[in-house]
Order: structure tokens, then sequence, then C-alpha cells
């Protein structure tokens, strides 16, 4: 039975409770995974599952066991970008395994793949396997861990075309605070993965007019939105997500596609750090191996 680490780099997991831990064991079980929760996962300081230094500690940790197969995230929240200057990537790339997060996770994982080259999946993390009406995630992000992710069908086409690149990528929101930062990756032939919960379009608006003003969307080799779910304004003069998208996307040079994955709309998760062919003729995303 493969076995998988399961670290809470960012908030605390109140819902880890004795029963629903019991419940987590037997569900990984239940798909051949032993888990192996990390030393601090269910610690808690205000807003964070415990002190930097042991977040960082079970990062490593979890990588570097050689008995671990795969690292999951326990839940999002907030607290990942405090790890990124605590730890060792020149051990972790010595160490690779493919990890999985989603939400502020994204930090880690980003970093992950731009210092240590580090791979793994975006959509899937630990507390989802405790809610039934996820199973069809849980199937889709399990047989990616086989090496069989179905194609991902395009829900939306803003800009049509063909386009094959490693993709980068995950919250809005999160990745957009490493720039400038040594843990933000070389956009160059990227294709860049969106999704955000939860905030005013306008505000999404403006993290997207700073990756254009950044020169990062002539870099780009394709762009992949997700669910944003909860980006609705407070007042209805002020239109509404679409519009945004409509105004940076509607004559870009690039494709464009829309698919159901982030926090609400969990139907696939997306390879992270590995190539994928964007192709708007057969309306599929295909992970190329």
């Amino acid at each position: 039975m493969k076995k998988i680490a399961l670290i809470a780099p960012s908030s605390p997991a109140p819902d880890l409770t004795p029963d629903s831990l019991t419940l987590l064991r037997d569900k990984f079980a239940e798909n051949g995974y032993q888990i192996h929760l990390g030393s601090h996962a269910l610690d808690s300081v205000r807003y964070l599952a415990g002190t930097d230094e042991d977040r960082a500690f079970d990062v490593m940790a979890a990588f570097c066991d050689n008995t671990i197969d795969a690292v999951m995230t326990v839940r999002g929240g907030y607290g990942s970008p405090r790890l990124l200057d605590l730890l060792d990537y020149d051990l972790l790339r010595q160490n690779q395994k493919p990890f999985w997060t989603i939400s502020d996770g994204t930090a880690l994982q980003t970093a992950l793949w731009a210092r240590s080259g580090i791979s793994g999946y975006s959509g899937l993390q630990a507390t989802f396997f405790l809610n039934p009406q996820n199973e069809k995630l849980i199937q889709t992000g399990l047989a990616a861990a086989q090496g069989h992710l179905p194609d991902i069908p395009i829900q939306k086409t803003w800009v049509p075309g063909r386009a094959q690149g490693i993709v980068v990528g995950g919250n809005l929101t999160v990745f957009m605070g490493l720039i400038g930062t040594p843990y933000f990756p070389d956009l160059t032939g990227k294709i860049l993965l969106m999704e955000d919960i939860n905030e005013y379009p306008y505000r999404i608006d403006r993290l997207l007019a700073h990756l254009r003003l950044s020169g990062a969307f002539g870099q780009l080799a394709g762009i992949i939105l997700g669910d944003f779910s909860g980006c609705v304004s407070k007042d209805l003069a002020d239109g509404d997500i679409d519009a945004v998208f409509a105004d940076y996307f509607q004559n870009f040079p690039i494709p464009v596609v829309q698919i159901n994955y982030g926090h609400r709309n969990r139907e696939t998760v997306v390879p992270i750090g590995k190539n994928v062919l964007i192709d708007t003729q057969t309306n599929r995303i295909k992970e190329i191996r």
C-alpha cells in the first residue's frame, strides 16, 4: 500500500477530529493509500497550523522520508508563503515526490516547482475526501496519481486555439503574492492556471492588470481559467466577473479556456509543473506524458 503524507502548511484543520481522521484513513485505505499525518498537522497558533518552523519541518520531513510516496496538504486558509524561505530546496530537489494541494498551498506548490522541480496536481486536498459530493473529483485525482488523468473538458472557450506548455499557477491571489520574490516561476512558454473565490471582480481585475503590466501575458503560451465562485460585485452597475475576463481576453493572442476546477466547482485536478495540451477543436485539455 502506498503511503501519503498529510501536512498542514497553512491554517489549522479543526475538522480533523478523531472521528473524521478515522473516516479519512478509511477513505484513503479504500483507494490503496496509507496516510501519514505530519507531526504538527493538528497544531494551531492563531490562524496558522503551528509555528512557521514546525510547519516547515513537516514539509521537509514529508519529502525527505523515503517511505512516503506522495505529499498532500490537509487544507488551505493562509500560511504557506511564510514557509518559503525556511525550506532547503537543494535537499528537496533530491527527494522528488508528487505534491497535491489547492488554495493557499499554491504558494508552496509554486515554490517547490520553481526552485526544486517538484511537480504535482492542483485541485485536491485531504479534507475534500470527507465530503461525499467530491467523489468525482477524488476518483479523477486518484486516476491522475496512477498516470491516467482523464482529458479535462473545456467548459468555455474565451479565445480558441491550440497550445502546449508546462502549467503553473493555481489560486490567483496567492500566486500573485509571489511576484518579485525568488519563488515566482519563469512564465516563458508556460500555461497559467487561475482560480479564485469570494473576491470582488474589481480585485480580480487589479490582479490581471498587474500580470499585464509585468509583461507576463506576453510570455505565456495559454491560460486556463477555473472556478471564480463568489466573485460577485456588491453593485450590479459594476458588472460581473465575466465582464472582467472579456475586457482582458476578447482579443488575446493565445488560447484562453475555462474548466470546472477550483474551490467550489470541484470536478478535476490540473497538473502543475507538467506539460498539457489545450485544444479547443477537441474541446479538451490533455496531460502530455
